[in-house]
């Protein structure tokens, strides 16, 4: 025969549904799927040699940049700089600079070790709000990335002419650009700063031709790496620890290893 239940049943299995469900979120600890945040702090500073005395060394090219602007992009922030060595222009003898701004690090604002479900949706709803920080940051980075490849670099530096037509090779201008800006406020904050110089390292600062000798000395800052590609005499660089490639393959090789430790 059947029998009615009483609807007093009806509100003591739901209860216990909802109890049982939320006891379930209580004993187990909210776990967000993040991405991973790199956080190394780096500064790249490349010395281009654009002259035509430098025709040993491989010349440097839009992959090339690319590629060194990715380390830093990949493993972290921080600023890819680039000066010319050669004979430029007034208006081109200044440092190049890309800056790759710091992604927002993901935060755990949860309280409890056994969250609810209500301090989970909060959870959820700050790491989406990261999330979309995040990739306004990627754009802007992107941005500034193919803005420098297309313009600045084509026409400033891919596109070099020396200076009146002058083709000679002062290194002692492009040494002091570099010590300036590795004097600049917060560089030895950084982690990584990697000073790069694809050059043969002659210098020839006179439409004359002579070779004469390098009087400004590079001021590296403790903090610093000095990579050299295709330097002929190195004694200029003598009590500095340097790495030396032959051509750009090694230097590039190299590169692929790069750790921020």
């Amino acid at each position: 025969m059947y029998r009615k239940i009483p609807p007093i049943f009806y509100f003591l299995f739901l209860s216990l549904c909802f109890s049982c469900g939320e006891g379930k979120s209580k004993g187990h600890t909210a776990v967000t799927e993040h991405e991973d945040i790199p956080d190394c702090k780096i500064m790249i500073v490349l010395g281009d040699d654009r002259s035509g005395s430098s025709e040993s060394i491989q010349k440097l090219n839009k992959d090339d940049y690319e590629s060194i602007i990715t380390i830093i992009n990949e493993n972290g922030h921080g600023y890819f700089t680039s000066t010319i060595l050669g004979n430029p222009a007034p208006n081109s003898k200044e440092i190049f600079r890309v800056k790759v701004s710091a992604l927002k690090p993901y935060k755990n604002i949860l309280t409890s070790e056994h969250p609810t479900l209500t301090e989970q949706a909060k959870q959820k709803k700050h790491d989406e709000k990261i999330k979309a920080s995040n990739e306004k940051i990627k754009k802007k980075n992107a941005n500034r990335l193919n803005s420098f490849l297309s313009k600045t670099l084509q026409a400033s530096i891919l596109g070099y002419k020396p200076y009146k037509g002058k083709d000679i090779t002062n290194i002692d201008l492009a040494f002091t650009h570099i010590n300036k800006l590795l004097k600049e406020p917060n560089t030895e904050n950084y982690d990584k700063v990697i000073v790069v110089l694809f050059t043969d390292g002659v210098n020839e600062p006179k439409r004359s031709g002579r070779v004469e000798k390098i009087e400004t000395m590079l001021a590296l800052p403790d903090n610093a790496e000095l990579f050299l590609v295709g330097w002929k005499d190195t004694s200029v660089f003598s009590g500095i620890e340097f790495s030396e490639f032959e051509g750009k393959e090694g230097f590039f090789d190299h590169l692929e290893e790069f750790e921020c430790i």
